[in-house]
């Protein structure tokens, strides 16, 4: 009886030992199955990186492919003669690197990205003045506008720190790097990008001195303004001032509405906005005045330990503790969601862009895309 029960016992502890031996040295092991989910999380996680870095911060060595649609098409004369309300479109772009711009999760902006909206400008047919910091990004423009006249690109080569809103970046980083001051991304934790923001002015201010174009408007626009049409199959166009602008008047596009009992801290420091600074539009003696006013502003209100951005800046400007009699008046824009092509902040931010587009379009309407 004995014997039997040892037979018992030794049979089931070489199965129990089988059965251990299996489970962790075996085909299904929990060893071998950890090693595989660990090394599917990990190729999973690096995959997902390098989408979010290739496809969303678009943090890429190289830059994004110019087309070259004069190999295929031509400008037509009409729309390089010189009108009576032509403009000087003017812009800049500072690497900045890659930044948080939102307080999305994943909302960076990098270069590349820029760049790309930066193509847009390689179908819009105005005299452009452009200023660059670097000698890649010069050529860069210069490949952007290849296909139109020589004559209607002039690139100026600036460092940053030459510009004299970038005396004020020691000013601001103390500013902000005070716990109390709250933070919105970009504006008010990257000092370089309110700096950038207000530099707007000092060029403009430039190329209103210079007058290279000798046009009666001129007009900042931002490098993404037009961001909506890269990668589309959209045609040539122009910008003129929208119909019945006065010339004793900036022009931008209202993102929301104006509440001038606003006290400055609380513009400042909540990011308040009422207009866009992504277009600023007016007469060469009116951009002098207002690009004057402007960086005045900037001083006053880095004076009182307040900063943010251009379009911060223009509310507290326009409220009732700032605004000066000799303040030149402003004409917002504002479209309604749905109109001109465009939805959601884009119908607020980029309003007037699109009016000075759809302005061209519907004097020379069978260019196309005229719509009210």
């Amino acid at each position: 009886m004995m014997a039997f029960i040892k037979l018992i016992v030794g049979k089931l502890r070489r199965q129990w030992i089988t059965f251990k031996m299996s489970f962790y040295y075996g085909k299904w092991s929990l060893r071998r199955n950890v090693r595989f989910f660990s090394v599917l999380s990990v190729l999973g996680l690096s995959i997902f990186v390098l989408y979010y870095i290739l496809f969303t911060i678009e943090l890429v060595p190289w830059n994004p492919r110019v087309d070259r649609w004069c190999d295929y098409e031509e400008a037509p004369s009409y729309m390089l003669r010189s009108d009576p309300d032509e403009m000087t479109v003017v812009t800049m772009f500072l690497d900045l690197g890659y930044f948080k711009k939102g307080e999305r999760a994943f909302s960076y902006h990098s270069p590349y990205k820029y760049k790309r909206w930066m193509r847009t400008f390689g179908r819009m047919v105005n005299r452009v003045v452009a200023y660059m910091e670097s000698d890649s990004d010069i050529e860069y423009f210069k490949e952007v506008r290849a296909c139109l006249p020589p004559s209607y690109t002039k690139i100026i080569k600036v460092h940053r720190h030459d510009l004299s809103s970038f005396k004020h970046l020691a000013t601001i980083r103390h500013i902000y790097s005070r716990p109390s001051y709250p933070k919105h991304h970009p504006n008010t934790v990257y000092a370089e990008y309110s700096c950038a923001m207000h530099a707007k002015y000092d060029v403009l201010e430039k190329a209103c001195v210079a007058d290279y174009f000798q046009t009666p408007y001129f007009a900042w626009i931002d490098v993404g303004l037009f961001r909506n049409l890269d990668g589309t199959d959209y045609p040539l166009f122009k910008l003129i001032p929208p119909e019945k602008f006065h010339p004793e008047r900036i022009g931008l596009s209202q993102a929301w509405p104006l509440d001038p009992s606003h006290s400055l801290e609380e513009i400042m420091q909540t990011s308040l906005v009422w207009v866009s600074g992504s277009m600023v539009l007016a007469t060469r003696e009116h951009m002098l005045n207002f690009t004057k006013d402007y960086r005045q502003a900037v001083k006053e209100l880095l004076d009182q330990g307040l900063s943010n951005t251009d379009q911060e800046v223009i509310y507290a400007m326009y409220s009732a503790k700032m605004r000066k009699p000799h303040y030149i008046k402003v004409r917002p824009y504002l479209c309604h969601p749905g109109q001109l092509g465009l939805y959601g902040a884009d119908s607020r931010y980029f309003c007037l862009g699109y009016v000075c587009k759809n302005a061209w379009e519907k004097r020379v309407p069978h260019v196309g895309g005229a719509t009210g």
